[in-house]
């Protein structure tokens, strides 16, 4: 009853403070607690009294929950075997996926110090290990063999085709199906062997005296799981496809960018020839290899749609610990041990990636033990810290929360006015957000690279789009957008209005849109918050480009090169959905790929960072934690921010069940 009284008393705050009732309700209908309704109303310029805002418990993980979900971190951070990039929502994927769409609540991953980039020189540090004795690769060797892990998310994959992903729920799954050739330490983000038998280097002849040919000499070990060897033509065949770009890879702009030509010697021996120094080759583009002999005949353009991408045990084959057994769209996948794994026989079984409403039913499900691994929301942190069968981790990412602005004239002209931009950026109270929707677990960014990363550098910023409306209003007049009768602007006959997006089952996000809706309003712009179903968000981002403005997370790899997102080549086969284009950035991502001096990488990408807040193309709104929970069931299975996967084949169960 307190609950109904608190919330009856917030409602009419709600409507006294001019925001609109449908929104209150669809809050309250997603199960957000008081708490997290006071806040967003304080957030908006309400002032809610201390009795709506003295719930500290979070939302009920066994509310219903509509549309809504998650933090904004991705899961499982975002280098693993399957590099995704896509859209933020950042999301996460392989070896060292440049970026990547994120759905789900979180990443997870604990605090590691800053990665260095691992070709500071090309081949320095002449010994890559495969990772032991560290903070996540201290692993106990398996107790009991059998039995299952089940990952919770309310996002399901959109393809388990690694040559296609660009979210991290696809990620997630190709991360244990495939294998590539050179994987990444979870401790220090630097490079170990996977198919490759060693990490290039200068010292033992893999890395050419120019640091542009790099020889990967393959294990002859390796079978892929209908029993066929696994050669340098699978390599070949999987890069130079991504490079082409009818294949509809998200790495293609990259790839094409940074690669002269891919040969195979000899059916261990694969040699790249770059067309220039790339300082983070070995983290940065490295992806879960595919076999040529069921691909091989399949024309790039119809690799979306064939049994391999869309699952079926026959075709969709890796080397990896996990084969893939069935896909049950929305509802679950299924991957069961590979007994034949170059590593080992894996210790479970069965890995299942469970698929939910919302971050509500991700965390009822890891309570009751129905499932074993999930991110959490801030919400639910603390709620969630006092489960007995739970571990919980707490870490910062290299994943942001953002929006996009529409730049491409042919779909809006909204947007090309940077000042309007910027204006929309001073009208948003970023740490009135973090503080009330991510109960303070998430950063204000200040830049575009993330905190973990060796060129976040907060006080070298020269722009900070702190809160200030009155500047948000000079900078909308002084462009010509006059307010109406109605409150809201206009130019030339044309509203300041348009539709904000973001994707289903995200609370945090969901909430975020809620805030900025209110918030631009009070400097007459109109915008609608809009959501969608994951699969269908990010088509609408990557592939259809059809939005003005879509709010969402990204997750990038130990490395802080960002070209993927902010390249004029970027919008076809990368990730700059919006079309932005400055060949002054272009000349800087060039730059820092091709510098091994660290130091001077990082002042390149302050650079590169001042410039992107100047143009504005994208709005970097914060850096959230990652924040995850596994069962105590489970061992081995060690969120962090840079690799959760790489050791799956060690995870075991208790129970054996």
């Amino acid at each position: 009853m307190d609950q109904q009284k608190d919330l009856q008393h917030l409602s009419e705050q709600w409507e006294r403070a001019g925001l609109k009732r449908r929104d209150f309700l669809r809050l309250a209908g997603a199960g957000a607690s008081v708490a997290t309704i006071a806040g967003i109303l304080a957030a908006c310029g309400g002032t809610p009294t201390a009795t709506a805002g003295t719930t500290s418990s979070s939302t009920s993980s066994s509310a219903a929950a509509t549309t809504s979900a998650a933090a904004t971190t991705s899961s499982a951070a975002s280098t693993t075997k399957a590099a995704t990039t896509s859209a933020a929502s950042s999301a996460a994927g392989g070896a060292s996926t440049a970026s990547s769409t994120t759905s789900s609540a979180t990443s997870s991953a604990a605090t590691p110090s800053r990665a260095a980039s691992p070709a500071a020189t090309p081949g320095g540090a002449a010994n890559y290990p495969y990772p032991s004795g560290g903070k996540y690769s201290t692993i106990e060797p398996p107790a009991k063999k059998g039995g299952h892990v089940t990952q919770v998310d309310f996002a399901d994959a959109k393809t388990v085709n690694p040559m296609l992903v660009s979210d991290t729920a696809s990620g997630y799954r190709t991360a244990v199906i495939f294998s590539v050739l050179v994987d990444v330490n979870p401790d220090n983000g630097l490079p170990f062997p996977d198919l490759a038998t060693e990490v290039p280097t200068q010292q033992n002849g893999g890395i050419s005296s120019d640091g542009k040919t790099y020889t990967f000499k393959l294990r002859k070990d390796v079978k892929w799981h209908d029993g066929q060897p696994f050669t340098s033509k699978d390599v070949v065949y999987t890069y130079t496809t991504m490079m082409k770009k009818e294949s509809g890879s998200p790495r293609t702009s990259d790839l094409t960018d940074r690669v002269d030509s891919i040969t195979a010697p000899d059916d261990s021996t694969v040699v790249f020839k770059l067309k220039d120094i790339v300082a983070p080759f070995l983290t940065s583009n490295m992806y879960g290899i595919c076999p040529e002999h069921i691909l091989g005949q399949v024309a790039p353009d119809q690799l979306k749609q064939h049994p391999f991408s869309l699952g079926d045990p026959k075709v969709t084959i890796g080397t990896g610990p996990f084969m893939f057994k069935e896909w049950v769209k929305d509802d679950h996948t299924t991957v069961v041990k590979n007994p034949n794994y170059f590593r080992g026989e894996p210790a479970i079984d069965q890995y299942v990636f469970k698929v939910v409403k919302d971050a509500n039913v991700v965390a009822a499900q890891l309570k009751t033990g129905e499932g074993d691994y999930g991110g959490i929301t801030p919400a639910l942190f603390d709620e969630m810290s006092k489960q007995q069968n739970l571990t919980i981790a707490q870490y910062d990412t290299y994943t942001f929360t953002y929006y996009t602005y529409q730049l491409d004239p042919a779909k809006t002209t909204l947007f090309q006015d940077k000042a309007v931009r910027q204006a929309l950026a001073y009208a948003i109270d970023r740490d009135a957000m973090v503080k009330a929707i991510d109960f303070g677990l998430a950063t204000v960014a200040q830049g575009t690279e993330p905190v973990l990363s060796f060129a976040y550098a907060p006080d070298q910023m020269k722009t900070k789009y702190t809160y200030d409306t009155k500047k948000a209003e000079q900078l909308l007049d002084g462009a010509g957008w006059v307010k109406g009768s109605d409150g809201i602007r206009a130019k030339d006959g044309k509203k300041l209005q348009f539709t904000l997006w973001t994707n289903a089952g995200n609370n945090v996000r969901m909430q975020y849109i809620t805030v900025i809706q209110q918030q631009w309003k009070q400097i007459g712009v109109d915008a609608t918050p809009k959501t969608e179903e994951w699969n269908a968000f990010v088509s609408r981002l990557t592939e259809a480009h059809d939005y003005e403005i879509m709010l969402l997370g990204f997750s990038w790899d130990v490395d802080p090169d960002q070209s993927a997102m902010w390249t004029t080549s970027g919008y076809d086969g990368g990730f700059n959905t919006g079309k932005y284009s400055n060949p002054d950035v272009d000349k800087l991502c060039a730059q820092g790929l091709a510098e091994l001096d660290q130091e001077k990488r990082k002042q390149i990408y302050i650079q590169m960072q001042n410039i992107l807040l100047e143009d504005l193309p994208n709005f970097i709104l914060d850096f959230p934690k990652g924040l995850a929970a596994v069962t105590k069931r489970v061992h081995n299975l060690k969120p962090n921010a840079i690799n959760i996967r790489w050791n799956a084949y060690t995870w075991w169960v208790e129970d054996g069940k």
